[in-house]
């Protein structure tokens, strides 16, 4: 079943309820589409709409015409029946590379992505000495399953003994060379079977393991190539990001998340058609409209934080989760922000961050 024209009323299933579920359903209701949600009773998104429980899967697949998921992380048992009955978008075989860090640097390698250097280790004592050998001790060790926002990740600089824990890790690993990276960056990319759409790539600053904030537009003629690489091999039906390290004029791969993203966050203010809508017209084959963003914009993080001093609405738009703020570390909302210039996005960002934590330095000691 698909949508030809607005407004649409297929009903599309959300596997997860959290924040990126929330601004799908947002983004969605306005074009007519009806949800259901495969959450908890307590998440964001359930307040909303026809939530299930994750042991409804197959009644919330049943009951849906169309399944996506706003995490990789999320029930596996509910994407799979999905995919099982033709409904899920992106379909299950970006996931299952996602899941596991070895099968993604593997597929990147074997379609020719750029990629930084790499080996796979069966356990811990074998990453350890590949950190060692092929990396002169110098390296990231990446767990294969499982970690996500800079969890079961390990970075070595020389002080490879930090790390003699992991000889007792029997799980499998990624060892992967230390990018001294000029920047970080993202571009975020919507595929449905006609036509491919890509959003300006932005700058990003990660902070152990956590996106802080990003502004744009960068010009990285390179991340389209890259994009369309990936998307087109997985033969790929929904909204992507792809985060990037930019190596004087060398461009890297660092991970693929097949689902909307935090650095595409810009996109609801500064494009006429955000992240979330291109997916949901990916997946619902209303149709890719090519998203026209204007001017310069910025995005921050909210992290962890109950309140918010009233003058940040006259720097940029606030987006809350409907979450408690119980840890320095969960996402809770986001600013938005727009500018005539780089510099002028970057001074918004540097007013917010000094109002909401005090300072950069603060902010990243909590984190």
């Amino acid at each position: 079943m698909k949508c030809s024209a607005l407004p649409c009323d297929l009903r599309i299933g959300i596997i997860g309820a959290g924040q990126l579920g929330l601004m799908l359903f947002q983004q969605g209701i306005r074009l007519g589409f009806k949800f259901n949600v495969l959450g908890k009773e307590d998440d964001p998104l359930c307040k909303y709409t026809s939530c299930y429980d994750p042991e409804e899967y197959k009644e919330f697949v049943d009951n849906s015409d169309v399944v996506t998921f706003e995490f990789e992380h999320a029930s596996i048992e509910a994407m799979e029946y999905a995919q099982s009955q033709g409904k899920l978008r992106p379909d299950i075989n970006s996931v299952k590379l996602k899941r596991e860090r070895e099968k993604e640097f593997l597929y990147l390698k074997s379609i020719g992505a750029p990629l930084p250097r790499f080996e796979v280790a069966k356990d811990g004592r074998e990453a350890i000495e590949i950190a060692k050998s092929e990396f002169n001790s110098i390296a990231v060790i990446k767990r294969s399953v499982g970690g996500y926002d800079g969890k079961g990740q390990y970075f070595i600089r020389n002080n490879i003994e930090e790390f003699d824990f992991l000889k007792e890790e029997t799980h499998r690993f990624v060892v992967v060379e230390y990018v001294d990276f000029d920047y970080e960056a993202s571009i975020i990319v919507s595929r449905d079977q006609e036509s491919t759409i890509y959003y300006p790539p932005s700058f990003n600053l990660n902070k152990k393991g956590i996106l802080i904030m990003n502004y744009g537009p960068l010009a990285i003629d390179e991340a389209k190539d890259i994009a369309s690489l990936i998307t087109k091999s997985l033969n790929y039906i929904g909204t992507m990001g792809i985060e990037l390290f930019v190596r004087r004029n060398e461009v890297l791969v660092n991970e693929v998340s097949p689902r909307v993203h935090n650095s595409g966050h810009y996109s609801l203010t500064a494009c006429n058609h955000s992240q979330f809508e291109s997916h949901l017209r990916a997946i619902s084959g209303l149709g890719l409209m090519k998203p026209e963003c204007e001017g310069f914009f910025g995005m921050l993080n909210l992290l962890g934080v109950n309140s918010l001093p009233s003058e940040i609405d006259s720097y940029g738009q606030v987006f809350m989760y409907s979450k408690p703020g119980n840890s320095p570390r969960r996402k809770v909302g986001h600013v938005n922000v727009l500018g005539k210039s780089l510099e002028s996005v970057k001074s918004k960002i540097d007013f917010l961050i000094n109002t909401v934590y005090g300072s950069m330095d603060a902010l990243i000691e909590r984190l």
